[in-house]
This record gives C-alpha cells, structure tokens and sequence, in this order.
C-alpha cells in the first residue's frame, strides 16, 4: 500500500488594506523549513480471506500565520478511493480499488510553539472517510495567529477480503486555507 501526496495547496490570501500601508505578513502556511505534511506508506498484507485493518504515518508540521488578519484558517486532508493502477491519480489501467471511506484517523495533537500561538479557537478533529476534503486542524476568525505543532495520528485503512492482490495507491491533499 502506498499515497502519492499531490503536495500542499498555497493558502488563499486575505489582504486588509488600512490607510496606506500595505500588509506584508505572509497568510496562513505550512512552515517548509520544519517539513510539509507527507503520508507514508501503509504497512504490507497479506490477503487470509477476512478484512484486516492497516497504517500509515501523516508527518508532524507546523503552522504558521503572522499575517495579523486573525482570519482564522483551516487544513483539510482529502484521499479519494484507493486504486491498483499507475499514473498521477492511480486509475491508468485499475483493475481494482478500495474504497476511500475505509480510511479513518483520529484528531490530531496541536500545541502552541511560540509566545504569539493561543490555544483559544484551535481544534483539532478526527474522521472516517476522507473521499471529501475534510478540516482536521483549524482556528476560528479572531484566533490562530502565532506557530502551532501538529501531531497527525496514524491513518487506518480496512482493507476488505474481497480486495484483489497488488500495490493501491491514492492522490492525497492536504491543504491550508485562510478563513475559518
């Protein structure tokens, strides 16, 4: 089993204009120099007949807004279905798949990692099924200016019985956007 990260999305940009200076604050970003967040590979099976349930990693990153528009921001983590083919989107030549809802993950842990970081208006939220792009860490408007850690728990994947033998892979995205 293996996820093909598409990369990160640029954050959407909201400038507040206040007399003539212009603002200069990057938006809300992943902090590249601490890593951007990558999904590893999930542990091998071996098909016995009966579902069995399987992991991977998310890398921990960091988040950082000093923008000073206390938009607020949101990251969301979106994995289609699972596909045993080839190229960007896995379906050249598919033959089998496995469903996307079969993925799940637990809240993440999120800790503030400077002086500017509050934990009021930050939350962190666990899912099962990533098919639509769903917001596991976010900071509500007026909230999330400073730097935050973010621990991703392991993906779980349950593999059914029926599933065809070979490598599946998924075009994951995992994205930061400013806004609540």
């Amino acid at each position: 089993m293996r996820v093909r990260i598409v990369g990160v999305a640029a954050a959407a940009v909201v400038l507040a204009i206040s007399g003539a200076t212009p603002a200069t604050a990057a938006p809300p970003s992943f902090d590249g120099a601490a890593g951007f967040p990558t999904i590893g590979n999930f542990s091998p099976l071996t098909l016995n007949g009966n579902d069995q349930l399987t992991t991977a990693t998310m890398a921990p990153f960091v988040i950082t807004d000093d923008s000073g528009a206390l938009a607020g921001w949101h990251v969301t983590l979106l994995v289609p279905d699972f596909r045993n083919g080839s190229g960007a989107d896995c379906s050249t030549g598919a033959t089998g798949s496995i469903d996307g809802a079969n993925l799940s993950m637990n809240a993440p842990d999120v800790s503030a990692a400077d002086a500017q970081a509050s934990m009021t208006g930050i939350s962190a939220s666990g899912f099962s099924d990533f098919t639509t792009a769903r917001t596991i860490v976010d900071a509500t408007a007026g909230d999330g200016a400073g730097t935050y850690d973010v621990a991703p728990e392991r993906l779980q994947l349950l593999v059914p019985s029926r599933t065809l033998a070979g490598a599946y892979c998924a075009q994951a995205t995992i994205a930061i956007t400013s806004g609540p």
